[in-house]
């Protein structure tokens, strides 16, 4: 599992810093949040592939957060993608690609669904491609859940910002217990379809006796899953405490330094010190500083500074930086 941060600057890009654009690289799939301008360059830049299966999530419509969309759309389409795309987001979401269709001729060649978050009702808004304007059905939303797969879920909050945004957190399920193929060998159990099962922690009956890979020790415990929470812009709030929980990474916005908190809350952002409160809160393992104000180009050193001196193992998000999660 890989992070890389991809856009790092808040409202602007400014020299070193694109606008808002985090992928976790997890097996075969990525998962993006958020896509500021100029995202497509970003992925060549990175050694992303552009035709893997790929679930964007988009916290809020920001231009600063959205407008990178169509231009990856497109260059989706130059390079005959068949791979599935999957997207997230507020209500409107279909319309603003579905704009781009009509108005610039956006094709999607390749499966794309698109869900809206209605959060009023609790529901999930699936679109088909952007052929109807109308969504094909309606999923209700179940502990927070909004997309999920054999090895992972993604859950989502409302967070305060001054429009309808929402923060993200990918989940691992639990991982099977480490495996000690000697341990079966001494059982007299053949490498064979047998050992997956006890691999997964499941009892097998082997020559009329039952054997519980635990309790024989050819099977640890399961390991906990990692989980990565990406904040979003918000102004701190209680929800995304909840949702960020034990997190392994929290990636939070960090727009302005304590000595502007007033403009910072006023505006509904963060700090850096409200930043590393929140990570202390969630009792998160690791906290990386993103969406950094233009007015700290050369001077970012500071917000960094500011986080330390409350939560210890936190970053600076650079763009292109990665994070290997272990």
């Amino acid at each position: 599992m890989e992070l890389t941060i991809l856009g790092s600057s808040a409202a602007a890009p400014v020299r070193e810093r694109n606008l808002s654009a985090i992928v976790l690289r997890y097996r075969n799939n990525l998962i993006l949040f958020d896509c500021g301008e100029d995202t497509q360059r970003r992925f060549i830049e990175a050694g992303i592939k552009l035709n893997k299966p790929l679930i964007i999530c988009l916290s809020h419509f920001h231009a600063d957060h959205v407008i990178g969309l169509p231009g990856l759309l497109f260059r989706f389409v130059l390079v005959e993608r068949d791979a599935s795309l999957t997207i997230i987001g507020p209500k409107n979401l279909f319309l603003y690609l579905y704009l781009h269709k009509k108005i610039l001729g956006l094709r999607t060649e390749y499966p794309l669904t698109i869900y809206e978050i209605d959060q009023e009702n609790q529901t999930l808004l699936q679109y088909d491609g952007l052929d109807s304007p109308l969504p094909s059905t309606t999923i209700p939303i179940q502990d927070q859940i909004i997309y999920e797969k054999k090895r992972y879920s993604i859950k989502y909050t409302p967070v305060n910002h001054s429009v309808n945004s929402f923060a993200y957190a990918f989940i691992e399920k639990p991982r099977y217990g480490r495996f000690h193929p000697e341990k079966a060998r001494e059982l007299g159990i053949p490498e064979s379809n047998l050992w997956k099962t006890l691999q997964q922690g499941h009892t097998i009956n082997y020559k009329g006796k039952e054997i519980d890979p635990l309790k024989e020790g050819i099977v640890d415990e399961q390991r906990p899953g990692r989980k990565i929470t990406y904040s979003g812009d918000t102004k701190p709030c209680e929800s995304l405490i909840e949702l960020g929980m034990n997190s392994d990474i929290l990636i939070h916005e960090s727009t302005f330094s304590k000595t502007l908190s007033n403009v910072a809350h006023e505006k509904l952002h963060s700090t850096a010190e409200d930043a590393a409160q929140d990570a202390q809160k969630m009792n998160a393992k690791k906290l990386i500083l993103t969406h950094i104000s233009a007015r700290y180009q050369d001077e970012a050193q500071e917000l960094l500074d500011e986080a330390k001196k409350i939560f210890p193992d936190v970053v600076l998000a650079q763009d292109l930086m990665s994070f290997t999660i272990k």
